[in-house]
């Protein structure tokens, strides 16, 4: 057990492995803030943003800890992102892991452990039986995201919530602009002077193009952002939705955008498209200019997924991609602006 607390900086040189050692500790202590027996087995989901943990007490369900990043989301927009979840369950069909409150009522609690620099917040929810959609039939899965994607959009538009919330607005600003929440696209991996002239061109035309399709509520409301296949989990007949941490204000139509992450260069994206909005126009409608502009929003992604990599170039996503991704962005630029420019 570590007791002597570690500096931030001393925390980031660790290897990961050496980090999500730590981390664990932390989990560790949080579990009885929500009634969890400490000797509970832990095993790692996922570590990117966050740290997501598969509990299994010796007795009783099995849940999931959610340790987050710190400093990137205030305990405010946690909040809103469980009130939003707690609302589909409450108001629609949808399927998701549902948030469990601490043994003082809370469904955000704040751990500190001398094993890890800053206080987290953690959340913890129950487990969900399912698999990720099998990557052999994507055409399946692209029309199940569809329509997944418009049952939560249609619940966004009409839902009234008790108070303000208070999430993210994922405009061309936060994204690309003079307050990136995931970095500076300029910054990108094996980013050169001669790539950054060169895929700068965009940014006129995606602020113009996006700003166009404007800011209705039609069109611009509470969003996913991240709902990809990877965020699906099929359980027989069921479909279940997870991962809301990015979820904020933006365009609906970006949600198709944020299906085909780390895609966009596939030769059947178009397909992939089609099938997304098979789905989706099932649900809800999109109108001409939303549909006319898919090629913006996919570019806009794209761009904000460069700076991510850039910001994030020591996880493990982030090296696969590498510069080469990059260079492909380069490609995607040279064919959106011939049709776009």
């Amino acid at each position: 057990m570590t007791k002597t607390p570690i500096t931030s900086s001393a925390f980031a040189a660790l290897p990961t492995r050496h980090q999500l050692r730590r981390v664990e500790q932390l989990a560790r202590q949080a579990l009885p803030l929500f009634g969890v027996p400490t000797d509970s087995a832990i095993k790692l989901l996922n570590y990117s943003e966050n740290a997501t943990y598969l509990i299994t007490p010796p007795i009783g369900p099995r849940r999931v800890l959610r340790i987050n990043r710190p400093g990137y989301h205030p305990r405010s927009h946690i909040a809103s992102e469980l009130a939003w979840v707690h609302a589909l369950k409450r108001d629609t069909a949808i399927v998701t892991a549902e948030p469990l409150a601490g043994l003082d009522g809370e469904f955000v609690q704040h751990v500190w452990h001398p094993a890890v620099p800053e206080p987290r917040h953690c959340v913890l929810m129950t487990f969900v039986e399912g698999t990720e959609p099998d990557d052999a039939n994507r055409l399946a899965s692209f029309e199940l995201l569809g329509e997944v994607t418009a049952q939560l959009h249609l619940h966004a538009a009409s839902w009234t919530p008790p108070r303000p919330i208070l999430r993210e607005r994922w405009d061309f600003d936060a994204m690309l602009g003079d307050r990136p929440l995931w970095g500076d696209w300029a910054k990108g991996l094996g980013m050169t002077p001669a790539k950054k002239r060169h895929l700068a061109r965009l940014l006129p035309v995606l602020r113009r193009r996006v700003d166009a399709v404007g800011y209705s509520r039609a069109r611009f409301g509470l969003v996913h952002a991240d709902l990809r296949a990877a965020n699906l989990l099929v359980h027989q007949d069921r479909v279940a939705v997870i991962d809301f941490d990015d979820c904020g204000h933006s365009w609906f139509i970006y949600d198709l955008a944020a299906a085909l992450s780390f895609i966009e260069t596939h030769p059947d994206v178009p397909a992939y498209i089609d099938a997304w909005l098979g789905g989706y126009t099932q649900k809800r409608r999109l109108s001409k200019v939303e549909l006319a502009e898919i090629p913006t929003f996919i570019m806009l992604r794209r761009m904000l997924l460069v700076a991510w990599i850039g910001s994030h170039a020591d996880t493990a996503q982030a090296q696969a991609m590498g510069p080469r991704f990059t260079d492909d962005t380069c490609n995607l630029a040279d064919d959106y602006l011939g049709h776009f420019n």
